[in-house]
This record gives C-alpha cells, sequence and structure tokens, in this order.
C-alpha cells in the first residue's frame, strides 16, 4: 500500500470518528446545559456543569476544526489562487496545503510543551488535571495536519492525472 492511500485511508477514519466525537460532545454540552438550567430553577445549582461544558467546547472547536478542514469548509482567501490556471493553480494549492501543515506541526509542537507545563493544575470544580483539557491543542491540530498532508497527496494525484491526459 502506498504512503498516500495509508494516508487517505487514516485521514478518512480520523475524520469518521472525530465527526461522531464533535456530534457527541455537543449532544452533552445541550444535556448539561439543560440540566443546569432545570437545576438553577428548581433546585440548587450545580457547581461543575458550566465547567464541564467549557471543556466539551473546547474539544469540540479543536476536533471540529479537523473535521471543517478535510471538507475545505474553514474560510480561505482565493484571489492569488484564482489568478493561476491549470497545473500552476495545483502548485499554488500544494504551496497552501504545506505552509498548512507546517503550521500544524508548529501547533502541536507548541501545544504540547503548553499541555506539558499544566500538568500539576487542577480544573476549579471537577478537580481533573488541566492537561487534559490542554491537550486538545496537540491533538486538534495532529489531525488537521494529517488532513493537509492527505490534502497534499490528493492535489498531487490531481497533477499527476492532468499530465498523463495531456
Amino acid at each position: 500500500m502506498s504512503i498516500a492511500k495509508a494516508v487517505k485511508k487514516a485521514s478518512d477514519s480520523i475524520d469518521k470518528i472525530s465527526c461522531w466525537l464533535v456530534v457527541l460532545a455537543m449532544g452533552g454540552m445541550v444535556f448539561f446545559t439543560s440540566i443546569q438550567i432545570i437545576a438553577r430553577v428548581f433546585f440548587k445549582a450545580l457547581s461543575w456543569s458550566e465547567e464541564v461544558t467549557r471543556y466539551l467546547l473546547v474539544w469540540s472547536t479543536f476536533i471540529g476544526a479537523g473535521c471543517v478542514y478535510k471538507r475545505g469548509g474553514h474560510i480561505n482567501v482565493t484571489f492569488i489562487q484564482d489568478l493561476f490556471k491549470g497545473s500552476s493553480k495545483k502548485f499554488v494549492q500544494m504551496f497552501v496545503h504545506l505552509l498548512c501543515a507546517a503550521f500544524f506541526a508548529i501547533a502541536v509542537y507548541f501545544g504540547i510543551k503548553y499541555m506539558g507545563r499544566q500538568g500539576s493544575q487542577l480544573s476549579a470544580a471537577l478537580r481533573i488535571p488541566m492537561n487534559l483539557m490542554y491537550m486538545a491543542i496537540p491533538i486538534g491540530c495532529a489531525i488537521m495536519l494529517l488532513h493537509s498532508i492527505n490534502a497534499l497527496f490528493e492535489v498531487l494525484d490531481e497533477l499527476r492525472e492532468e499530465n498523463n491526459t495531456t
């Protein structure tokens, strides 16, 4: 199996899992917020529900960003790419994906460093290690790194097919 096929398979599998995790996290946010509202109105406010909702939001943001990147759904400025036609446009797209991959790799590196620095800190209400929350940064960026490498291979394949047909 070629590297491109392995990367595509990994990217597709991670994307499916990520999308389900985002749906679960969003459902959890709705559930815990609803429970908090009911508890506040009829009983006593829960001290931990706001924290759970906030952490679910953080995780769904970083994991969801990978799902959106995979589908090309992030906002982008394409006026420079639109100046090019044919294979030169493909080279510009490859350059963009390489820049994204470099950014994601740097974010993974510094996300891991930041996560390590926060290891001894505990959350206020739940008393869980904060590095579990900061772990969303390197994991989310690693997912986007994988998707950007997959997108790079896809553009390379399109370029190869374009050259084979001419």
